[in-house]
């Protein structure tokens, strides 16, 4: 992913835990929120009870690979 496609900044993150939209499932919480850019962003947070440092990576990288491959309409900070 691009740097202009990943959510960095706290107040991103904290923007779109506030004031987005959210579904669940046991595996997964997704939240959403529209931005005005004309690109989607993408930022994933995993917490330390699924596994050490090299588990949480490698789930961030698989996540980061299927946003790559799957199509999402621009505009969204996910």
């Amino acid at each position: 992913m691009r740097r202009e496609e990943r959510l960095t900044r706290a107040r991103d993150f904290e923007n779109v835990y506030e004031k987005g939209r959210s579904w669940a499932n046991n595996l997964l919480v997704l939240r959403a929120l529209p931005n005005d850019l004309g690109v989607s962003r993408y930022g994933f947070a995993v917490g330390k009870r699924l596994g050490g440092a090299v588990v949480r990576n490698r789930v961030k990288r698989l996540l980061r690979e299927g946003v790559r491959l799957t199509p999402v309409k621009e505009g969204w900070d996910i």
